[in-house]
C-alpha cells in the first residue's frame, strides 16, 4: 500500500493532478475540505474525500483495465469561494416602470457572486459534452462554465426584482436590496453542485436611452407644472383686473 497525499492550495478552487501511471493500493490522503475525482482519460473512476478509507487502483485493477490512458485527480476546495465576475451591459435588464405608466426601461450592472463548490460529481456531470469529449478538460474550462451559468441566472432574476420596485427613482439606490434578492434567489444553481454564498452589486445605472425617457419625463412634469403656474397666475391677474374695473365703475356712478 502506498500513501498519496493530496494537500491543499489556498490560490485554487480546481486544480488538476497528473499521475503517469497509478502505484498498485493508492491510499489517498485528503486534506479537509477538498475532494479529489479520480479519472482514467475520460472516464470517472471515483471520488475521494478526507477522512474515507478507500483505495486507488486496488488490486492493481484500474492499471490493467486502462493501460495506456492517461490517469490524474480533478481537486475541487470546497471551503474556498470563488468570486465569479458578471456584467450586464451588452444585453442590459428590462423592466416595466409603473411610475411612467408601464414604460419599459433597462438597466445596465455589474458586481461578482461568491460560488463555492458542494457537490464534484455533480458539476463534472452538468459539464457540456464538448468540455469532456477529448478527455481533456482544463480548471479554467470549469471554472468558465460556472461563470456562465451564474451569468445565465442573474439578468432574469434581476429583471423579476426590478419589477418588483417599479420605480425609476428608487432603482439606482436600491443595490442592497436586490444584491440580497440574487442572493436567495440563485439555489437553483445547487442542481450544477453549486452553492452561492453572497451576490453583491457593485454598481447599477440606466442605458442612455432609459435615462433619455426619464429626462423627457422630467422635463414633460416641469413644463406642465410651470403651465399650471402660469395658469394659476393669469386667473389671479385676471381676477385683480376684474376687480379693479368694477371699482372703476362704482366711482364713476
Amino acid at each position: 500500500m502506498v500513501d498519496y497525499r493530496i494537500t491543499k492550495r489556498d490560490d485554487a478552487m480546481i486544480w488538476k493532478i497528473d499521475v503517469r501511471k497509478p502505484d498498485k493500493d493508492m491510499r489517498l490522503l485528503v486534506d479537509d475540505g477538498l475532494v479529489a475525482l479520480a479519472f482514467a482519460d475520460g472516464t470517472m473512476l471515483g471520488e475521494f474525500r478526507a477522512g474515507e478509507k478507500k483505495l486507488f487502483n486496488e488490486g492493481g485493477k484500474a492499471g490493467k483495465a486502462y493501460k495506456k490512458a492517461h490517469f490524474g485527480f480533478y481537486v475541487f476546495n470546497r471551503e474556498k469561494a470563488a468570486p465569479v465576475k458578471w456584467g450586464v451591459g451588452k444585453t442590459p435588464v428590462p423592466y416595466e416602470d409603473r411610475k411612467l405608466g408601464g414604460l419599459v426601461l433597462n438597466v445596465c450592472a455589474y458586481g461578482h457572486c461568491d460560488v463555492m463548490i458542494h457537490d464534484a460529481v455533480r458539476l463534472w456531470e452538468k459539464l457540456p459534452a464538448d468540455y469532456t469529449a477529448d478527455n481533456v478538460v482544463q480548471p479554467q474550462e470549469i471554472e468558465a462554465f460556472i461563470q456562465r451559468e451564474v451569468i445565465a441566472r442573474i439578468t432574469p432574476i434581476l429583471s423579476k426584482k426590478l419589477n418588483e420596485i417599479g420605480d425609476f427613482t428608487r432603482v439606482t439606490a436600491a443595490a442592497d436590496t436586490l444584491s440580497k434578492g440574487l442572493t436567495y434567489a440563485l439555489p437553483d444553481l445547487e442542481n450544477l453542485g453549486l452553492h452561492v454564498d453572497k451576490a453583491v452589486i457593485e454598481g447599477i445605472d440606466f442605458t442612455d436611452e432609459s435615462k433619455e425617457i426619464i429626462e423627457k419625463h422630467r422635463a414633460g412634469k416641469v413644463a406642465k407644472i410651470e403651465s399650471e403656474i402660469v395658469r394659476e397666475q393669469s386667473e389671479q391677474i385676471k381676477n385683480i383686473l376684474t376687480a379693479l374695473n368694477a371699482g372703476d365703475g362704482n366711482k364713476e356712478e
